[in-house]
């Protein structure tokens, strides 16, 4: 197997050797996902598994671990075509055992951990805010990919040459890439699940700054705990709150006076970027997210697992 040759070419001084293996108890979905063989690394033996499907992120190979471990209780060593870099730092996070093909051996069973120093070096330039709303679109619509730069500004209604700044750091992140397509270049993504673990990730709350107002102000969507009221169960704070970009605030309500909590009848959240895709009078559900995924509180936490889920997607915590 290709796994052997890889180990052999990176651990030279490794006995390593290969046996097929027959595992029973296994769910069909299981066998039609994975291939199994065992790997003995200096006369301890191993069960190598080979990814079928990439898609599959680092929550979903726990899962499937559980699953695979009730039937034989050997160590998982994961084997990849290829894995996504933002994939990578959570396989290495979570302290699995992994081999990438021609990339990288990652085994802390053994101590070891090397990479191809040829493979190419993934930016961890920060996203700016329009980069941002591309992404959530991306994920939450997926009508972004496909379409020229010219396209996509018209969309969030910024000159080309913004949009194509934004662009210019989502390929340097490696969540998309361009496609020649006769006189333009089409920005194609890659697949929502992805995007979404860089989002879950990587991203930070828009929210840079909060000030209470005497009125309610008109236009604006609910966000914080009123956006995540309106879409589950939860009750609302007594105080509302709505959200609008910090530039268009300074824009729009210059004069509006701040006053102390207890006399406010509205708190407005000051974004680095502008909402986008609201619904029912309300922020979309991935910032709903990005706003609250730290939040202590229980029932938040409840309530905004329900929401994600609704939209097929998981939080995935640290210790799953």
């Amino acid at each position: 197997m290709e796994a052997i040759k890889i180990l052999n070419q990176y651990l030279p001084n490794l006995n390593v050797a290969e046996e097929k293996i027959l595992l029973k108890g296994l769910p069909v979905f299981i066998k039609n996902k994975y291939k199994f063989s065992e790997i003995i690394i200096n006369k301890i033996p191993y069960l190598l598994v080979a990814v079928k499907n990439n898609t599959f992120g680092p929550r979903e190979l726990k899962k499937h671990m559980k699953i695979i471990n009730n039937a034989i209780d050997l160590q998982i060593i994961w084997y990849f075509k290829e894995l996504h870099f933002n994939k990578v730092q959570r396989m290495i996070q979570n302290g699995e055992n992994f081999i990438i093909e021609n990339k990288q051996v990652h085994l802390p069973i053994i101590g070891t951990s090397l990479k191809n120093q040829n493979d190419k070096k993934i930016s961890t330039e920060k996203l700016n805010g329009l980069a941002e709303n591309v992404l959530i679109r991306e994920i939450l619509k997926g009508d972004v990919s496909g379409k020229n730069k010219r396209d996509i500004a018209k969309d969030f209604n910024v000159t080309e040459m913004t949009m194509g700044r934004a662009i210019s750091r989502l390929l340097a992140n490696d969540l998309c890439y361009e496609e020649k397509d006769n006189t333009s270049k089409l920005v194609n993504f890659h697949s929502k699940y992805e995007l979404w673990e860089f989002l879950r990730e990587r991203i930070e709350s828009p929210v840079k700054e909060e000030i209470y107002v005497e009125q309610k102000p008109k236009g604006l969507p609910c966000s914080g705990i009123s956006a995540l009221s309106k879409l589950t169960m939860l009750a609302d704070d007594d105080v509302p709150t709505y959200a609008i970009s910090k530039k268009k605030f300074k824009k729009n309500y210059e004069k509006e006076d701040s006053v102390f909590k207890e006399f406010a009848k509205a708190k407005v959240e000051l974004w680095n970027r502008e909402p986008i895709l609201t619904k029912k009078g309300a922020i979309n559900p991935l910032d709903i997210y990005l706003i609250h995924k730290d939040d202590e509180d229980e029932r938040v936490q409840i309530e905004l697992e329900k929401l994600l889920e609704e939209n097929e997607f998981e939080i995935g915590r640290d210790d799953d």
